[in-house]
């Protein structure tokens, strides 16, 4: 969490297979900075301010594409703010930093249920991150 800086919205479309990743995300994001929050009456009025900002932010996604998935929506226009985008660039780095560490604890692996469910869960991390990536660069393209 950092103090607040511009926070510049972008409306962008997302269709149904990047919007069900922005919603984990999303939800990721808040619940990461959830400790935060449960001390907000102990921080100073710029931490308070930049927190309620993530919160608000996320909140607005989540509003935006509905707070649970629904397979029959189209693209749904999503605004998403600088500093949303900069909690979803570590959301980014997470996941690749989590994929090494998974690749790394495969190759030691001997049992093939667990290798399976270590590939599935490097699969769906990738395709996470790579989600995120083109969410990102919609975002900075701009209008």
């Amino acid at each position: 969490m950092s103090t607040t800086q511009r926070n510049d919205e972008r409306v962008i479309a997302v269709d149904p297979y990047l919007g069900e990743i922005l919603r984990l995300q999303t939800l990721v994001v808040l619940e990461a900075n959830h400790e935060y929050f449960e001390d907000i009456a102990t921080l100073g009025a710029p931490a308070q301010r930049a927190l309620v900002s993530i919160y608000r932010d996320a909140i607005a996604v989540l509003d935006a594409l509905g707070w649970a998935p629904d397979p029959g929506s189209g693209t749904v226009d999503v605004p998403l703010t600088a500093g949303h985008v900069e909690q979803l660039r570590r959301r980014r780095y997470d996941l690749a930093r989590t994929n090494l560490d998974r690749l790394d604890t495969r190759d030691g692996l001997a049992v093939t249920d667990a290798v399976a469910d270590l590939d599935r869960k490097l699969i769906a991390d990738r395709a996470a991150a790579q989600g995120l990536d083109a969410l990102i660069a919609a975002y900075l393209q701009g209008p």
